[in-house]
């Protein structure tokens, strides 16, 4: 499960929709096409989808009676969808019925939202964790319409449960709820204007005639069960990453606060490694000599060996030694951090960068 990310506006196959799984349904064209969905992104200040202050929202058009029958055939049913979601996103008429519920955000209105689909539903509730609630008395329960501030977060949700009752939620991270609804609703812009559709009533009608008319309740339990593990993970990766970079900033500001001692140490080190450096060469070039005399037949191997073992082992010991140059200093420094050599180098280095550019500037 897995939140989808806003990309350009996707083009289905000619005649065809192809779905985020990358099912390709075959559809069924209008004799007349319908009205085209406006889903463009516009400035609305009504206030209608979160109040502002005291700022009283413009009542939303009171519905018509075919209308309140499918929102309450909906919410009847939703777990059931949910339940035979296969079978729905198998047949593009099914997956193009029509849903009369509208979300919307401040300042842009309904935009992004007009005319969800059946199948659109089904893609997000398996796509965004937030939109599958499971409160702490254990009762499980579907986002089906949203309303917030894109900036603030503010949120005002409507949720409904397996028996069909409604609820209301506030959600503190509302970003992934609507971005990725509208992202999959404008998906399907097109074809909602120009292929056949069957209402949620023929759905029904659909799924009773093949008898598809029970929710499995383990199905449900690991489909939220998933859904949890997956919000969860997604936030203690955030929180992870959060308390990582507050220990790289306090670590940086613990380093500077040493950079006198650290600045010496480092000049003791480069004076170190040349010194290394120097016994490395007149070591190597003894090594070099050696192999020379034993192929000229000086010495023989044993004496060559006699010789090159303590060389090997002195140029060993002279690089474990740099290596480690200075660790007792910085573990007195930083008892509660490993901080090596290395890392006072970069330290340094880096410091010495960010000087340079804001000399430049």
């Amino acid at each position: 499960m897995k939140t989808v990310e806003t990309t350009d506006k996707f083009v289905h196959p000619e005649g065809k929709i192809q779905l985020l799984n990358g099912t390709v349904l075959d559809c069924y064209p209008m004799e007349q096409s319908a009205e085209k969905v406006d889903n463009e992104l516009k400035l609305d200040t009504t206030g209608t989808y979160l109040i502002i202050g005291k700022q009283k929202p413009v009542a939303e058009p009171k519905a018509d009676e075919q209308k309140e029958k499918d929102e309450k055939l909906f919410l009847r049913d939703a777990f059931l969808f949910l339940q035979h979601r296969d079978r729905i996103m198998s047949d593009s008429r099914m997956f193009l019925c029509p849903v009369p519920f509208q979300s919307g955000l401040m300042y842009t209105g309904t935009s992004g939202f007009h005319r969800p689909t059946l199948g659109i539903y089904l893609e997000w509730w398996l796509r965004c964790e937030e939109a599958l609630v499971t409160k702490e008395d254990g009762t499980k329960w579907l986002v089906y319409k949203m309303g917030g501030s894109p900036l603030s977060g503010m949120n005002h949700c409507s949720m409904v449960n397996k028996e069909g009752e409604s609820g209301t939620a506030h959600f503190n991270s509302f970003l992934p709820l609507w971005s990725s609804f509208m992202r999959i609703n404008t998906r399907y812009d097109e074809a909602k204007n120009q292929y056949q559709a069957y209402s949620l009533e023929e759905v029904v009608e659909t799924l009773e005639r093949e008898g598809l008319t029970t929710v499995d309740d383990k199905d449900m339990q690991i489909l939220f069960l998933d859904s949890e593990l997956h919000l969860l993970n997604k936030v203690m990766t955030k929180n992870m990453e959060s308390l990582l970079n507050k220990v790289g900033d306090l670590k940086l500001q613990l380093m500077n606060a040493y950079r006198d001692k650290l600045e010496a140490l480092m000049k003791d080190y480069k004076e170190t490694k040349e010194q290394v450096q120097r016994k490395e060469q007149a070591i190597d070039e003894e090594c070099r000599d050696l192999r020379h005399k034993l192929k000229q037949g000086l010495i023989d191997n044993k004496q060559y060996q006699c010789r090159l073992t303590p060389l090997k082992k002195e140029k060993k010991e002279n690089a474990y030694q740099l290596h480690n140059f200075g660790q007792g200093t910085l573990d007195k420094l930083f008892p509660n951090l490993r901080i090596t050599i290395n890392d006072v180098e970069r330290f340094l280095d880096d410091s010495e960068t960010s000087l340079s550019k804001d000399s430049v500037h």
